[in-house]
């Protein structure tokens, strides 16, 4: 684990305590930049130029130094024509998503469990009936307890015609005891 801490001008300025494992993360980045810029036959005069930034800090780049803000990183993948791959990041969260599933499912579970809630009143503010322009009357806002019961009703019978659907696989694949002549 790495922690830099350095002083310029009189204030001391903070930076990311990297662990090891992160650190050889931007090593493989400085080395992938490095190599795309040989790729390119493109060199460190030529990324300062379009860039703005000093041959020290590209430098730090290639060796995939943290103290490198990700902005410079950025500069030099935008003038090697990578700065989309940048984009990707995160982009597939398979972690998140898993977590995510099963949140859902639990709160599916939880959904299908609670006893239903009271309907509200008419007289109840936020579901009252107002009148459209055309003179008929509807509801402006639809009560969460409403939504509620929808999305309990949905998750019910997808549960129930998923359970069915199974049963049905299952009687398809056992053989099927009429046609057994045996009728004892």
């Amino acid at each position: 684990m790495s922690s830099v801490t350095t002083v310029t001008a009189g204030k001391q300025k903070r930076t990311a305590v990297i662990f090891p494992k992160e650190q050889r993360i931007l090593q493989q980045l400085g080395e992938n930049i490095r190599l795309a810029m040989k790729r390119r036959k493109i060199t460190q005069a030529m990324i300062a130029d379009r860039t703005g930034l000093s041959k020290p800090t590209l430098r730090n780049i290639e060796r995939g130094e943290s103290t490198v803000s990700i902005g410079h990183y950025l500069r030099v993948l935008a003038v090697l024509g990578l700065a989309d791959d940048l984009a990707k990041v995160a982009s597939d969260d398979e972690m998140g998503r898993k977590v995510q599933d099963i949140e859902l499912l639990s709160r599916a579970k939880s959904v299908t469990k609670r006893t239903p809630s009271p309907v509200p009143t008419p007289t109840d503010k936020r579901h009252r009936m107002t009148p459209k322009h055309d003179g008929k009357k509807s509801t402006a806002i639809q009560p969460k307890e409403a939504r509620s019961s929808t999305l309990k009703s949905l998750i019910g019978s997808a549960m129930k015609k998923a359970k069915e659907q199974r049963r049905e696989s299952v009687k398809s694949t056992l053989p099927n005891r009429e046609s057994d002549g045996d009728d004892t």
